[in-house]
């Protein structure tokens, strides 16, 4: 995964102290869209600092599911204020505006003390005013000034807020070691994945479909005279109908919002209507509560708002951090990959450091590496996924850039290289202190400090943590051209800590079959008849360090009808045969692991007669005749049924027939007549007739050594052997012939 930080212009609200009759001011939309370097915010889309705790993963306190209502945001403009009479107060209320889709109404309310005189305000560009209550144009486009006499002057503005990634390209990772196209300058934003790459104009970071938004709140410039101690600003934020808003981000819209407390952090994830997610919510909340946990630098911030981003709209990036602590994160993400996109998220709302270009690398590189040891730590990937993640760092075009100087990075080496070199780092200062000091260590001093981090400030702070070696390292691998390689698990496990066992189920793509009718295997879905006895044969691995156990179940429905349990040793692999008897017709899952597979399960088809064939069709009395009939089944299930044989409409014998789906037999009866005429065999609803040919009827026929028999006794009398026997000719399931009286 490589993520990118996109500069977006975000205009601050500033209330400068000033003496008495002063003026304060705000930075003016407009002049601020002409220069993203001068006013903006950050957006990023991961990057950490963080001590990862060594402990197994635990469900924190229980999630609550918020009721939809309207939401509300507190901000601070520049500092923190308690908001009072004396205060400017500014409420963004924004609404849906379902029939334009790329568009939201905005009323902007002020509340204005009595030592104000004067107070302007601009709004951002592509405003356009509905409505205006105490406000009257000014001079500027977009600027309008208060009347001096409406209590609570208002305006009301349409504005469009779908937003691309404007500065240089942002790009989707592609397979490892093909090049992407990241241009020197650009700003890097969103946890990005794989797809080709494609301009900015191709896809959204926010954008408005109509029923819905994921928008950040348009920013309005303020300013004003005043007498007296200068005015704070009290800024806030509501939706109108359903939403929520927190800081630099807001969904308007459908949804439901699942609230999670834990380690002094409360986490808010907003899961819309028309969201699809991968993921169980619940699960979601599990893995960002560990991590939490986990990443012990400060910088907690008391909440955080996650947004599950519906697809439709053509994102650009997989998902987005801005603000303090604010992220979305496409729905159908998923959390066992190096590659977490909502830990990737999560970790850089940990961060509170700024840089320089010589430290820039580190915001994703730390990103990068932290997210998948977290996915680690978690038990949501196993060490060789991790390596492999990991090691991507050592081939060109990553390996060639010289991470201190971002105009050399190539493919978002920052994020892969810059991965590779963070976790050597961490490696390398857990040996040299025991594990007393960790890369965390270094973040969290970083953290602690005032300023933009310098390459000799990072240098510091690595010395300070693990020493001078592994400082001269720091220098070397983000100076120069030189890259670690990727460590094997001993040395992971020297450093880190063994890992404890990890069993994963690899859950099989067919299934075996086996019954009264046949014996084989199928692929998904299985249809069977009742009856069938279904296999799943999975496969069992330990990934961990340590020996461990493991029970697996097999489920229909939910409910548990096999189970088997065992012992792996480190990467020990074993298939283990999970079974179960339907033994009614009906739809059914059946579940191992995490993989689903319906089942049908019908009463067994009756098999159907195709032709019946003589081997003649004249005999003489007495004369054998072979009758032959082939029975098919054409049904998707097992077929199982009798077929009678009957002559003259009298039934001889009845065959039991069984079939597999697609399989045939035949079927075949000697038969010798003694009387003249047409004789009518049939096989179940098929029949062929032989015709008996006597020659001199009405004679009396007499035979050596046995007396006279009338003609009427002779047509009484038949004589009839009848050897059955079937074979397979056709499809699958035959079984051997038998011969039968």
């Amino acid at each position: 995964m490589r993520v990118r930080t996109v500069a977006v212009v975000v205009l601050l609200v500033l209330a400068s102290v000033a003496p008495a009759a002063a003026t304060s001011s705000a930075t003016a939309p407009a002049a601020a869209a002409q220069s993203a370097t001068t006013q903006s915010t950050v957006v990023r889309s991961a990057a950490i600092r963080s001590t990862v705790a060594r402990s197994a993963p635990t469900r924190p306190a229980a999630t609550r599911v918020e009721s939809p209502r309207p939401a509300t945001s507190s901000a601070t403009p520049t500092r923190s204020v308690e908001a009072g009479s004396d205060d400017v107060g500014l409420t963004r209320t924004l609404s849906l505006t379902p029939e334009r889709p790329g568009e939201i109404d905005v009323v902007v309310r002020f509340s204005i003390p009595d030592r104000v005189s004067e107070l302007r305000t601009t709004l951002p560009p592509g405003a356009t005013v509905r409505s205006a209550s105490g406000f009257a144009a000014g001079d500027g486009g977009n600027e309008y000034e208060w009347d001096g006499r409406t209590d609570s002057p208002r305006l009301a503005f349409r504005v469009p807020v779908n937003r691309t990634a404007e500065s240089g390209r942002l790009a989707e990772d592609p397979p490892v070691g093909a090049a992407v196209d990241v241009r020197p300058g650009a700003h890097e934003g969103g946890a990005v994945g794989p797809a080709d790459s494609h301009s900015a104009d191709d896809g959204y970071l926010f954008a408005d479909v109509g029923p819905w938004a994921l928008v950040q709140p348009p920013q309005v410039g303020v300013g004003w005279r005043y007498t007296g101690d200068p005015p704070r600003l009290d800024r806030r934020t509501t939706v109108d109908g359903e939403g929520a808003v927190r800081g630099r981000m807001a969904f308007l819209g459908e949804h439901e919002t699942y609230v999670r407390e834990a380690h002094g952090q409360t986490f808010r994830l907003v899961v819309p209507a028309a969201a699809d997610m991968a993921e169980d919510p619940e699960t979601v909340l599990d893995a960002v509560a560990n991590a939490s946990d986990a990443l012990r630098v400060g910088d907690r911030d008391d909440e955080v708002l996650l947004v599950a981003a519906p697809s439709g709209p053509d994102w650009v990036v997989r998902g987005l951090q801005t603000g303090e602590a604010e992220a979305w994160v496409r729905a159908d993400e998923r959390l066992a990959t190096p590659e977490n996109v909502w830990l990737h998220e999560y970790v850089h709302t940990r961060q509170g450091f700024e840089t320089t270009d010589g430290t820039r690398w580190l915001l994703e590189g730390s990103a990068h590496y932290y997210a998948a040891l977290l996915a680690l730590e978690g038990d949501l990937v196993g060490f060789d996924e991790f390596a492999t993640y990991l090691a991507a760092g050592e081939r060109r075009p990553y390996a060639d850039a010289v991470l201190a100087e971002p105009g050399t990075w190539a493919g978002g080496a920052n994020y892969v290289k810059g991965g590779l070199v963070a976790g050597e780092l961490d490696r390398r200062i857990r040996v040299e202190t025991d594990s007393e000091a960790t890369l965390g260590s270094v973040l969290a001093r970083l953290n602690a400090r005032d300023g933009p981090v310098t390459a000799d400030g990072f240098r510091r702070a690595v010395d300070e943590a693990g020493g001078r070696p592994v400082a001269d390292d720091a220098d070397r691998y983000t100076a120069t051209e030189a890259v670690p390689g990727m460590w094997e698990r001993p040395a992971h496990d020297e450093a880190f800590g063994r890992l404890p066992a990890r069993v994963t189920v690899t859950p099989p793509d067919d299934a075996d079959v086996s019954g009264p009718y046949r014996n084989g295997s199928l692929t998904a879905p299985p249809s069977i008849a009742a009856g069938e006895t279904l296999t799943l044969r999975p496969t069992v691995g330990n990934v961990g360090g340590t020996p461990g156990e493991f029970e697996l179940a097999l489920r229909v429905d939910g409910e548990r009808v096999d189970a088997a349990t065992g012992r792996l040793d480190p990467d020990e692999t074993a298939t283990v045969p999970l079974s179960h008897t339907f033994d009614a017709p009906g739809r059914y899952t059946l579940s191992v692991g995490d993989r689903q597979y319906e089942v049908r399960v019908s009463e067994p088809a009756t098999p159907t007669v195709g032709t019946v064939r003589a081997n003649r069709t004249t005999v003489a009395p007495g004369e054998a005749v072979r009758l032959t009939a082939t029975v098919r089944n054409d049904a998707s299930v097992p077929a199982d049924g009798e077929v009678p044989v009957v002559i003259d409409g009298e039934t001889l014998r009845t065959e039991t027939v069984r079939l597999a789906p697609g399989g045939g037999r035949e079927l075949s009866v000697v038969v010798r007549f003694e009387a003249a005429g047409e004789r009518r065999v049939a096989f179940g609803d098929r029949s062929a007739t032989v015709t008996v040919d006597r020659g001199d009827e009405g004679t009396d026929v007499t035979t050596p050594g046995f007396g006279t028999f009338p003609t009427a006794a002779a047509l009484a009398a038949l004589t009839a052997l009848l050897a059955s026997r079937f074979g397979r000719s056709s499809g699958r399931g035959g079984e051997g012939g038998r011969s039968e009286r």
